[in-house]
């Protein structure tokens, strides 16, 4: 098989051109198979086409032109050992013997420079170029696995019942993405050609819920229609009960039958519907304190139970957060159309410390934000950072400096007070770029006391101390 092999600045980003494939394309759009948001490199530069044995290199009438071993060429026939020159890119053509996954190539490189940003260093967006350690794992489309050793630790379960029927329990707050989870488990084993079928039981009126998972019998009442329930309709796949303990107690009874013998009974039937499915559980609460609370049943839940995966909270897992960033900010750039230069360090550092109550759902939503304020080919930087995160961190700060002051024998007022306006200041220089006027109109005073309080607390115009 012959790949495509490209040094992105320090970067190695291989592509196979697998038989599964008749065309890719090349350019600096994001619609393009191959990837290439460089200086030089046409929204639509070449193609490579299958044609029976050979691959076929067009170039699509670009401005700099296609270059194959230093010469410009329109249509010309590759081998292993050519080089493929786009604008600054050069690709080189190798033949591999593994099977490699698809990765497509994105942007390691700014196209735009701020001098601010340039100042403090950008982080570039960039695809997942690591080497995951379980390739029989089929992840969603849209999913970033982690890498951390807690991640790792949850891979190493799915990885080790992925071919299994046995009934998963996933436990992790809300937004870690415990759907994708479930997932990713059932496009791993091998029901992955049946249904996946998911119900948010907490969102389900409890007057409604039997007749959902279990489905309505003919003529039960007035207008009302014979229907499948959800636990039929996942026969031969995998259903996913996300918030069991939602459902009223005598429900859960119902359930736990049905799992049991996989006979489904329609509301307003006595013939049951056997369904062949996996079941999968989730819930955001610790199973000993529901049941402790009367809100699960414990014979559902030792029934559910049979492998027990906690998902760790993103602040648990922070080590995974560069990998993430890049790769939701890849995913929203894609969906958007909107191609993102990169992230300044110090906008990274700022979400690193934040502790992300909502977990990787929350990232998503601030990440979005920022792609949807910012202009096309922008570095992100701080001042589209949403102000609850900005916020969060002023608080975390008073909050530390108020604890340590308290714990205390004796404070001394004036040196409380300092290091809260210090924190303050060069939180407003920071968040405004070093912007005396505006950091002076974020706190509400004059940019003549600004400089005066910067002078007294010794404090620079960039936010050093």
């Amino acid at each position: 098989m012959l790949t495509l092999s490209a040094d992105c600045f320090g970067r190695n980003i291989v592509f196979p051109l697998r038989e599964d494939l008749i065309e890719v394309r090349a350019g600096s759009l994001p619609d393009n198979t191959i990837y290439l948001p460089y200086k030089g490199v046409s929204r639509h530069h070449f193609s490579l086409r299958r044609e029976k044995e050979r691959w076929i290199l067009r170039d699509l009438g670009s401005k700099n032109g296609t270059m194959l071993n230093g010469a410009a060429v329109d249509e010309i026939a590759i081998k292993t050992g050519d080089l493929i020159q786009a604008g600054i890119i050069q690709l080189s053509v190798k033949t591999s013997s593994r099977e490699i996954q698809p990765l497509q190539l994105s942007e390691t490189q700014s196209l735009r420079h701020d001098p601010e940003t340039d100042r403090v260093g950008h982080v570039p967006v960039d695809s997942q170029d690591h080497i995951f350690a379980f390739p029989n794992l089929q992840f969603p489309e849209g999913f970033i696995p982690g890498k951390s050793s807690l991640m790792e630790e949850v891979f190493q379960k799915l990885h080790a019942i992925s071919e299994s029927d046995l009934n998963v329990l996933l436990i992790g707050e809300t937004g870690v993405g415990k759907e994708m989870f479930a997932q990713t488990l059932h496009q791993s084993g091998k029901r992955s050609k049946g249904p996946f079928v998911a119900v948010n039981c907490a969102a389900i009126p409890a007057d409604l819920a039997e007749a959902e998972l279990f489905g309505i019998g003919e003529r039960v009442a007035t207008n009302v229609s014979r229907r499948k329930g959800k636990m039929v309709l996942a026969h031969h796949g995998t259903l996913f009960l996300d918030e069991l303990s939602s459902f009223p107690e005598g429900l859960q009874a119902k359930i736990l039958r049905a799992i049991e013998d996989h006979a489904i009974y329609p509301v307003g039937e006595n013939r049951p519907h056997l369904s062949d499915f996996r079941l999968i559980s989730a819930t955001n609460q610790d199973p000993k304190d529901l049941i402790a609370k009367g809100r699960l049943r414990q014979d559902l839940f030792h029934r559910i139970n049979t492998v027990e995966i906690r998902i760790p909270a993103l602040r648990h897992r922070k080590g995974d957060l560069e990998l993430l960033i890049m790769g939701i900010l890849q995913n929203i750039s894609r969906k958007e159309g909107k191609y993102i230069s990169g992230i300044s360090q110090r906008l990274f550092a700022a979400l690193h410390e934040y502790s992300y109550p909502g977990n990787v759902r929350e990232l998503v939503n601030i990440l979005s934000a920022m792609v949807a304020l910012a202009h096309p080919g922008e570095v992100l930087d701080l001042h589209l950072l949403p102000e609850k995160v900005r916020d969060r961190k002023i608080e975390q700060d008073m909050e530390n400096i108020l604890q340590t002051d308290l714990e205390k024998a004796s404070i001394n007022l004036h040196e409380t007070i300092d290091e809260v306006t210090r924190k303050l200041v060069l939180h407003a220089l920071k968040l405004h770029r070093g912007n005396i006027t505006r950091a002076a109109e974020y706190l509400n005073i004059t940019p003549f006391g600004m400089r005066k309080m910067m002078k007294r607390l010794n404090i620079q115009k960039d936010g050093a101390e």
